[in-house]
């Protein structure tokens, strides 16, 4: 490592120690509602997209009281050298954080729409960021996310819901794959609940749900998935939309509503007696 970069991680790894030790005087809890009404809360970013129009307030077509997120994806979009469309929650939790999260989506008819090679289709995931002192160009070790949640496609036309959790970094390779044992349909509301503890140790985990149908691994039922999801102290980012991972032959889009996020510092941190509560409401 170089020595510049060294010294940065020293320095960012004191600043975050003297930070959580202040900070452990009062418990954190962060609370994060969109409903989708009008337009997203300001609390996402939405920079990650080929063109504007591929993020939409529209009506829900089963109920025109009600506004849905239309995230759409086509086969040329590119952004950061991925098919994707996607939105970035700007809070971020490090170690020793629960995150308790949830979300309601629907597909279209079209989306099952078959494709030649098989493929993923990711609607959530937390995203790796470079080990500190470095950036995407130059980062020392290539890390998989931790967590994703998608839909894999194959050539017979057959969709079903998987997800990944845990470290996969270099040689190591503690990374688990679950498949949901539902059926997938078009104009189906599924609703997805997780709770993940972010740790650099085995002492990590993530409970998954969706439609509280927990998720499978080899045939058997997996509702708690453990082991470290962190690789260094700085936090994941979280998306939510479409991003494709295979090649990408039709125009694709999705329907979300009901975003619902809170985040509780729980562990590291000396007894906590007071609880503070942050609740972000729309501009």
């Amino acid at each position: 490592m170089k020595f510049s970069q060294a010294f940065a991680l020293l320095i960012f790894s004191i600043n975050i120690s003297c930070d959580t030790n202040v900070a452990s005087k009062e418990q954190v809890v962060k609370n994060f509602d969109d409903n989708i009404e009008d337009s997203l809360n300001s609390f996402w970013y939405t920079h990650q997209v080929a063109h504007p129009d591929r993020l939409q307030i529209v009506k829900d077509p089963d109920n025109s009281e009600n506004d849905l997120l239309k995230v759409s994806l086509e086969p040329e979009d590119k952004v950061a050298k991925g098919n994707r469309s996607e939105i970035v929650f700007k809070p971020k939790d490090s170690f020793g954080y629960r995150n308790r999260y949830s979300f309601k989506f629907k597909f279209p008819k079209s989306f099952f729409k078959k494709q030649t090679t098989q493929g993923h289709i990711l609607l959530n995931q937390w995203h790796n960021v470079p080990y500190p002192g470095y950036n995407y160009g130059d980062q020392i070790v290539k890390v998989r996310v931790p967590f994703a949640l998608m839909v894999e496609h194959q050539p017979d036309g057959t969709f079903k819901m998987i997800l990944h959790y845990g470290l996969r970094v270099n040689t190591l390779n503690d990374m688990v794959w679950a498949v949901w044992p539902g059926e997938l349909g078009p104009d189906v509301w599924y609703t997805f609940e997780n709770e993940i503890f972010w740790s650099l140790y085995n002492d990590g985990y993530t409970k998954p749900k969706l439609n509280d149908i927990c998720f499978e691994v080899k045939g058997e039922q997996r509702c708690n998935f453990e082991g470290a999801n962190m690789y260094h102290i700085l936090p994941h980012d979280y998306k939510m939309g479409l991003y494709w991972n295979g090649k990408q032959e039709n125009n694709i889009h999705i329907f979300y509503d009901d975003f619902k996020m809170t985040a509780e510092r729980i562990g590291y941190f000396p007894p906590i007696t007071k609880k503070d509560s942050i609740v972000n409401k729309k501009k």
